[in-house]
């Protein structure tokens, strides 16, 4: 078992402390989620911990040879490498060969009747059999395949976000480090590619320390969770429902506690505003007794962390939005065709689709940014939009933090009728006054996103269009927004691929088919979800489906008469392939000198190794269900 130790790790970022003498030991199979609010370093932890960014005081101790594999937020990738060179972007010799066979075979099968390609190419092949290649390669195969990562000879700079967070993940999981270190891997990931890693990550064999505002990730990936708050960490064994559960009961024992020094502080101010005087010794020691009391309230003050989302919003009509045989399009691929909707005061929407379907350029039209083909849109008189985009483009980076808030709204008239001025709300956000005056580049992301957040609540929308809200904003806002949205009066139109946040603010879901197309949904996500697998049970022809996490309460689902069938077959079916793949990993070895040959047993490979991994996911499924 490897393990990599941090001892006293200190860091500050200017007047902030980050980290303030943290211990942790990340040992193989430890899966660790790291949380905690917005600003406070997460980030900065895991680059530590990559060693891209140096620490104040402290040492980390690891074995020899050890590798770390780090993924950022925002993947650094060169614009001018290929998807090829950058997945195979490593200091490993083995994934170097993997890389070099590849870049080559790629090469043959463009001009196939090169020779001066064919002999590199057999001496390639040689080496990945002596060096037990393959299984990378098919691995990293799979990977590809799952991510979807197919144009591998496309320049990085001109895939797309997603596709470029696609990349840097699977630039990680290839080289399959001792310490896999993610920052946010969800981001810019569509839900089934979320559900593959998920399941990948589960079964990590080396350490990994991730940050994720994604629950069900949390809940489903990590069997540790380390919380960060005031540069301390504090650990909880298990699952996110674990620390939940854990957090709870520790939050209720520090009240208590808390209580408890309420009741001796107000003793002691009694006793103070008797008129007693520091006369004795005895008292003396109450006097700094009073002291020591007033300085931790006051300190535990300042360390409260609760969100207030306590807004008004405007009074919106009983016309809010309607589309009528509505037709939109972007760079001539359409989003929707002959839509019909009344969107109505308390509507709560998820928008789900695969990426590039055009959810963005849904909300856009909305707000009438993106215009119609055809058709009739219609805002009502008394809607007050508030549009929370993916990018924060409308905060400007050198503007104080106090004086750009002021400029949205410097006197505010809360719900119970009390003002407070832009200060005080930066406050009630989290924001501690001694950073009011500094510029909004000094932000961390997550940070930036909080103030963008308050920006636009604090105009008092009736209708909110939320554009992946959960990327970059810590699970204690999201939290608070979500409780927020529960009591919101007006309509709530959200396009999300966190499905936990899905579950907890929608009822109804629009789903974007490409083309045009579109399908409506009234339930929760996991809801839709459920509704796909048992579509995919009906079908006539089995088809992988996602499995079904079940709680001890629900009731057991039996195999139906056809799943049965399937499932006595697979083993056989797997027995098959298996024999296959040996028999072609046994005949490439011998085939040195016929490149062609050697192409197209390979080729057959990864087919029988991609059909195998379905047929072992399958099984599985079926064995949960008749478990």
């Amino acid at each position: 078992m490897k393990e990599l130790t941090i001892e006293n790790l200190h860091k500050t970022y200017g007047t902030k402390t980050l980290l303030d003498g943290i211990d942790l030991s990340l040992r193989t199979g430890d899966r660790i989620g790291l949380i905690g609010p917005n600003g406070t370093g997460k980030s900065s932890f895991l680059k530590t911990i990559a060693g891209l960014e140096t620490s104040d005081d402290g040492k980390m101790m690891a074995p020899q040879n050890y590798r770390i594999g780090y993924l950022d937020q925002n993947p650094d990738l060169d614009p001018d490498k290929t998807v090829l060179e950058t997945i195979y972007d490593s200091s490993s010799p083995l994934v170097r060969l993997v890389h070099d066979y590849e870049d080559l075979r790629l090469q043959l099968e463009k001009d196939p009747e090169n020779v001066s390609l064919q002999e590199p190419f057999l001496r390639l092949s040689e080496k990945m059999t002596e060096q037990n290649g393959w299984d990378l390669e098919i691995r990293a195969k799979s990977i590809l395949t799952r991510l979807g990562l197919k144009n591998l000879s496309q320049k990085i700079g001109e895939t797309s976000g997603g596709q470029q967070k696609r990349a840097g993940i699977a630039q990680v999981l290839i080289e399959a480090p001792d310490l896999l270190i993610l920052d946010e891997p969800t981001n810019h990931l569509d839900i089934a590619s979320i559900q593959w890693l998920e399941r990948y990550l589960a079964s990590y064999r080396g350490a990994l320390i991730l940050v994720t505002h994604d629950r069900y990730f949390l809940e489903r990936v990590v069997n540790k969770i380390v919380e960060l708050r005031h540069g301390k960490l504090t650990e909880f064994i298990g699952n996110y429902e674990s620390y939940l559960e854990q957090r709870a009961a520790r939050m209720a024992e520090i009240s208590r506690q808390q209580d408890r020094q309420d009741r001796l502080f107000k003793q002691e101010l009694a006793w103070m505003r008797s008129g007693a005087r520091a006369r004795t010794t005895k008292q003396k020691a109450r006097i700094e007794r009073f002291e020591n009391l007033d300085a931790e309230i006051q300190s535990r003050h300042q360390q409260n962390e609760e969100l207030d989302f306590n807004f008004s919003q405007q009074r919106i009509g009983n016309q809010v939005l309607e589309f009528e045989e509505v037709s939109v399009s972007i760079h001539g691929q359409g989003v929707l065709k002959d839509f019909t909707k009344t969107f109505v005061a308390g509507d709560r929407v998820g928008i789900i689709g695969p990426n590039g379907v055009g959810k963005s350029t849904f909300l856009n039209t909305i707000v009438q940014d993106h215009p119609i083909d055809s058709g009739i849109y219609k805002v009502g008189q008394t809607v007050s939009f508030a549009y929370y985009r993916q990018l924060d483009e409308d905060l400007p980076e050198d503007v104080r933090i106090l004086s750009y808030l002021m400029d949205v709204a410097d006197d505010y008239k809360r719900p119970d009728g009390r003002r407070v001025d832009a200060s005080q709300m930066l406050e009630r956000f989290n924001f501690d006054r001694r950073d009011h005056g500094n510029l909004i580049g000094s932000l961390s992301g997550g940070e930036k996103r909080r103030l963008y957040l308050l920006s636009l609540l604090i105009q008092e929308p009736n209708v909110l269009l939320l554009d992946e809200p959960t990327n970059d904003l810590d699970i204690d806002t999201l939290t608070v927004l979500e409780d927020y949205l529960e009591s919101f009066q007006g309509v709530v139109l959200v396009v999300s691929h966190d499905r936990y946040f899905l579950d907890k603010t929608v009822d109804q879901l629009l789903e974007l088919q490409g083309e045009g197309r579109f399908t409506w949904f009234w339930g929760s996500y996991t809801q839709y979800l459920e509704s796909q697998e048992k579509a995919v049970e009906k079908a006539p022809t089995p088809t992988l489906a996602t499995p079904k996490k079940r709680s001890s309460k629900e009731k057991r689902v039996r195999l139906s008469y056809h799943e049965r069938k399937e499932w006595e077959t697979l083993p056989g079916q797997i027995e098959t392939l298996e024999n296959e793949i040996d028999e072609l990993t046994e005949a490439m070895e011998h085939l040195g000198n016929q490149p062609v040959e050697l192409m197209e047993k390979h080729a057959r490979l990864e087919v029988a190794e991609l059909e195998l991994l379905d047929l072992y996911e399958r099984y599985e499924t079926l064995s949960q269900k008749e478990q």
